[in-house]
């Protein structure tokens, strides 16, 4: 019994090490704004000519853990809670919007203070409303205690991926 909690403990703990980001964080560029209610909509996406990177094969066990959004918070770039409301209100609003593969990440900016939501890989189709449930548990687990965080085995339109709530466009790695 102990042998098989231990070697479930550590194949638990191998899908949580964190892996090299799936392009460098100088691809991204502002690739567009716009207005919305709340303030200021930056859309971050990858710079032309930047390498898409598909998405990765999952294992089965990947598979049904995929959807979960496993929240897990941090103490660094930490992003004003407002600001994050507005975000997910604003994605809320447009949740019909097709992204595609490029943004990577959508930045609110509220009072001159910015949440940026981003995720680790290429989702193609991916619409903003896919991007609510995930930033919704980051947002009541992390945010409203003063950190940032990131949802792990996030559903992005079939792609299982991370996704990152924090102040910064840049940094969300699986």
């Amino acid at each position: 019994m102990f042998v098989t909690k231990a070697f479930l403990l550590a194949v638990f703990a191998a899908f949580q090490v964190q892996a090299a980001p799936a392009f460098p964080a100088e691809d991204l560029v502002v690739i567009g704004t716009e207005d919305s209610p709340f303030g200021t909509l930056t859309f971050y996406g990858l710079a032309p000519g930047a390498n898409i990177t598909a998405a990765k094969a999952r294992s089965a066990f990947a598979e049904r853990a995929c959807g979960t959004n496993n929240v897990q918070c941090f103490g660094s770039n930490v992003p004003n809670s407002q600001a994050c409301s507005n975000l997910i209100s604003s994605l809320n609003s447009n949740s019909g919007t097709v992204l595609g593969n490029s943004p990577r990440s959508i930045c609110q900016t509220t009072n001159g203070n910015q949440c940026c939501v981003s995720w680790a890989d290429v989702a193609s189709g991916l619409t903003e409303g896919e991007l609510v449930s995930a930033a919704n548990a980051v947002q009541s687990g992390c945010v409203n205690n003063g950190q940032s965080g990131l949802s792990r085995n996030t559903d992005l339109n079939g792609v299982c991926t991370t996704q990152c709530l924090s102040s910064r466009a840049t940094g969300c790695s699986d």
